[in-house]
């Protein structure tokens, strides 16, 4: 509860803006995403990868507001996180005490806890890995071929919620596509191949495709966009040492040749723990079963080899560097830090780790050397822990509420756009007709020119009329996705500018990026700047002498809204239905026997 009303550091200040978007727009416009001016000089947000649309996060948000919604999002996902490790966790360790002890490494591992000191909430959805690949194992069980239609109740449930809970992952954390679900689907296919069976692979496939439909409102446009926009940061090697650097060492600088800082590349774990981990080597006691150990092998191996990134720096050729090969693919080409593939190792590092630890623990007599084992094993972890938080979010800026109760209810308003620079976050200025025109934004669209002030509109030119007479024109946003242009004309029908001879046109460029789903009237049209502005141009008696409107729509996203709405729907009938079946099953048993 101490950073419970802290935005803390930008990138957890910028998670939060992306929900708090979002949260307006549906208030405000309704629940598809369209068109946000608040963020430089305006983008499409249904092509934003990191607004969401549907999350955990974005569902609480819709009820208890943006900062009560993430912050709980993140407690649902650690408890989900425990929950799912010590469930994975059992396939290999019997012991309880051993498994809560797995779950506690997985959850408190520096992956994690880096992603929620530095803010990068979008990996939070990552600690749904065990309890999905825990499922994976639970499908090898089912048995599909003679099953009636009671026991085929518990798969369809199971892959009923794994496809909401990946739905509700995906949204708004484009890289749980590219990492949690390469992890998911590579350990599926491994693990089907080990047991002789489809099943894994079958009930991956069939929950990814019911998360296609349930997260259609975010998935749909903003694959959409990855065409138009797709980022491409160039390609970079990091060291394999500085996983073994990281994973022992509290440090979060740049020793070896690394893209990105330890923070990026932690799965810290600590000397105490790579001390059991090495002692315990090759003992029956800390092998899992085969079943377990062919795809926690196989996916680390890949993990550990697609962190490196591209390998031609070294001379491999690109046949032989699987990064290399992946790199052309949607989402894979976006990849910056690739260190962050090594997430993957957090969950064989926790489990393997407990029962190393559990195995020197054992063999070892009590007293001094035992307590300071375990006394050194915890105080390491907690402090790194604690530091790790407190570091960021002590001292960080209370969040800040705002209402939409004020805002485009009468009529059209000015967007006032403000530079913040260096000395403030985003949350702290914006509100739904406050923007940022220098907004920090890693991802790819347009960034057109603008500055700060309420004036809309960079330039208006009309034919024929010399220079420094130009139209007194004013824009104003009737809604975010709605621009009104209207020209000062009323009084003046006397001067040149408002009576343009014949075939004239006006010419106005905004200070607003241009998009294809941006719409004129039918005898205006747009275009681009070399700039990136959207440039409107219409005769000048149409510009002049009535009111204008630009409307940005994109019927993707819209369409794709109704979809999710309509597979939920679905969804919840479909789950009701799976739950209610064996109790009417066994309702009718009882009436049969009586």
């Amino acid at each position: 509860m101490l950073f419970w009303r802290k935005a803390g550091p930008g990138d957890a200040d910028q998670y939060l803006v992306f929900h708090t978007l979002q949260y307006w727009n549906a208030g405000l416009f309704g629940l598809a995403k369209q068109w946000t001016p608040l963020m430089c000089s305006g983008l499409s947000m249904a092509g934003e990868p990191q607004i969401p649309f549907m999350s955990l996060a974005m569902l609480l948000s819709y009820v208890m507001g943006p900062l009560s919604g993430v912050k709980l999002s993140l407690v649902i996902y650690l408890v989900l996180g425990w929950i799912g490790a010590s469930l994975y966790a059992g396939l290999w360790l019997r012991l309880k005490l051993q498994r809560a002890l797995a779950a506690a490494l997985f959850i408190g591992n520096g992956f994690f806890f880096c992603r929620l000191g530095l803010g990068h909430f979008d990996f939070a959805p990552f600690l749904l890995l065990p309890l999905l690949l825990w499922t994976l194992h639970q499908a090898v069980e089912w048995r599909w071929d003679r099953a009636n239609l009671h026991e085929l109740v518990r798969p369809l449930l199971a892959i009923v919620l794994a496809g909401a809970a990946i739905a509700l992952a995906i949204d708004g954390s484009p890289v749980t596509i590219i990492h949690l679900m390469l992890w998911v689907g590579l350990y599926s296919v491994v693990l089907a191949v080990s047991a002789r069976s489809p099943a894994p692979v079958a009930f991956f496939g069939c929950a990814f495709l019911a998360a296609a439909l349930l997260d259609a409102g975010y998935l749909w446009p903003m694959l959409d966009a990855q065409a138009t926009f797709p980022r491409h940061p160039a390609d970079s090697f990091t060291s394999a040492l500085s996983l073994l650097w990281f994973a022992i060492l509290p440090m979060r600088g740049k020793v070896l040749p690394a893209n990105g800082n330890g923070h990026e590349l932690s799965v810290f774990i600590g000397p105490v723990l790579t001390w059991c981990l090495w002692r315990a080597r090759g003992t029956s006691g800390v092998r899992p079963p085969a079943l377990m150990r062919v795809p926690l092998c196989v996916v680390s191996v890949v993990s550990i080899v697609l962190g490196m990134g591209s390998l031609k720096g070294l001379h491999i050729p690109t046949w032989l560097s699987p990064f290399d090969l992946v790199r052309p693919l949607p989402g894979f080409r976006s990849i910056n830090v690739t260190g962050r593939f090594w997430g993957f190792l957090a969950l064989p590092l926790s489990v393997g780790g407990a029962a190393a630890l559990w195995y020197t623990v054992t063999r070892m007599s009590s007293g001094w050397r035992l307590q300071l084992l375990l006394g050194s094993l915890l105080v390491i972890q907690l402090v790194f822990q604690a530091e790790t938080l407190g570091s960021h979010w002590l001292g960080s800026a209370d969040y800040r509420d705002t209402s939409t109760a004020d805002h485009f209810g009468d009529g059209p308003e000015p967007i006032n756009y403000v530079a913040i620079g260096e000395s403030r976050l985003q949350g702290e200025v914006l509100s739904p007709a406050v923007g940022v025109c220098d907004c920090y934004d890693m991802d790819d669209f347009v960034r057109a020119k603008t500055a700060p002030g309420t004036d809309l509109i960079l330039q208006a030119q009309e034919e024929g009329v010399p220079e420094g007479f130009e139209p007194a024109i004013r824009a104003e946003f009737a809604s975010w996705s709605r621009i009104r242009i209207q020209a000062d004309c009323g009084f003046s029908q006397t001067l040149p500018v408002c009576n343009p001879p014949p075939g004239s046109r006006v010419r106005i460029t905004l200070k607003q990026a241009f998009h294809s789903n941006w719409q004129a009237p039918s005898d205006c049209a747009t275009a681009a700047t070399g700039s990136g502005n959207l440039v409107l141009e219409c005769p000048a008696v149409r510009v002049l002498h009535a009111t204008l409107e630009l409307v940005f729509h994109d019927p993707l996203s819209e369409l794709s809204a109704r979809v999710s709405i309509f597979a939920w729907k679905a969804w919840l009938c479909l789950a009701a239905a799976a739950l209610l079946l064996p109790s009417f099953a066994g309702l009718r048993a009882r009436q049969a026997t009586a």
